[in-house]
């Protein structure tokens, strides 16, 4: 072998075994071939995290839900159906944050109104999170009052951290079964659970839905990307991170696709342009494969969710 050839295979060898972050999507092929004898293709639109109370309550009570996610209706019109981050519970009791200040006492306990189910079902959410860190800002009673008002509507929801419904999720979209597996750092943190319910099911395709990592941090702890590992090793088709309230990196481990965080969707966060910018991943499950579309949405200071950010 020629001298000047073996610098060349060491640069090679280094870049393949190294870990590769990037924010684009592709093509990704499925690592379970159980789609393989399916004709159908379903779409589902990922967003990060909705959080309906405080100055976002204002703007609903004042000028209603168009004027928050109007600019969005037509990205959250594309897919078969959306799945997002709920970052509170829904009850009847009145906000304590709405017209707060940060660093005021209850600037940070959230509570949804009843109209908020109404406006997940109108613009398509079938499927949303609770394992958050918000959940329980109003107790048990607060997260019993979401499951019971998000049933009543129609959604479904993972991460129940009373545990009324730890199995997992399986949706049926076009004739493709889809199972959402809740992990959160937040309640519990049994990850050995979250592997159980990946490994047991029956879907051909498992989402991660995981509540984890550092806010406001892009990249992710190694603590988290090995929970991703494992993940992924019991049997994840794609994991959908939320929580730091900004993008966060985006990795492939095995062949599947990992968002460590989508970032917001609907939030009043303003102070800087990371808060203000969020990733809506619309990914197509099929024969083929999964592919994925990633389109920027942006948090206007009036209140609203736009498509594009700055």
């Amino acid at each position: 072998m020629k001298n000047y050839l073996i610098p060349v295979l060491i640069f090679l060898i280094a870049f393949v075994s190294t870990p590769f972050f990037f924010e684009s999507a592709a093509v990704q092929p499925i690592r379970n071939s159980i789609l393989g004898h399916k004709e159908e293709s379903a779409t589902v639109l990922f967003v990060g995290d909705m959080m309906f109370d405080r100055y976002i309550r204002t703007v609903l009570d004042r000028e209603g839900k168009e004027k928050v996610l109007g600019g969005v209706s037509a990205l959250l019109a594309e897919a078969d159906m959306n799945v997002g981050n709920l970052e509170g519970p829904i009850t009847d009791n009145p906000s304590q944050s709405q017209g707060t200040k940060v660093g005021e006492l209850t600037n940070m306990r959230f509570t949804f109104s009843l109209g908020v189910r109404e406006i997940l079902r109108d613009y398509g959410f079938e499927v949303v999170s609770i394992g958050n860190n918000h959940i329980q800002d109003f107790g048990p009673d607060g997260v019993r009052s979401t499951t019971a008002y998000l049933r009543g509507t129609g959604i479904s929801y993972v991460g129940d951290p009373t545990g009324a419904s730890a199995e997992p999720v399986i949706k049926d979209v076009n004739g493709i079964t889809l199972a959402f597996v809740s992990y959160s750092d937040f309640i519990g943190g049994d990850a050995q659970r979250a592997r159980e319910a990946i490994a047991s099911s029956q879907a051909d395709a498992v989402v991660v839905l995981a509540h984890w990592g550092s806010e406001y941090e892009t990249a992710p702890p190694e603590r988290v990307r090995e929970l991703a590992r494992s993940f992924v090793t019991a049997g994840a088709d794609l994991i959908i991170g939320s929580h730091p309230h900004v993008i966060g990196a985006v990795e492939d481990i095995e062949g599947t696709r990992v968002y460590y965080s989508l970032g917001n969707f609907v939030f009043d966060q303003y102070w800087e342009p990371g808060v203000r910018c969020g990733l809506a991943v619309k990914a197509t499950f099929a024969k083929e494969g999964i592919t994925y579309e990633e389109t920027r949405v942006g948090m206007k200071q009036d209140g609203s969710t736009v498509l594009g950010c700055s």
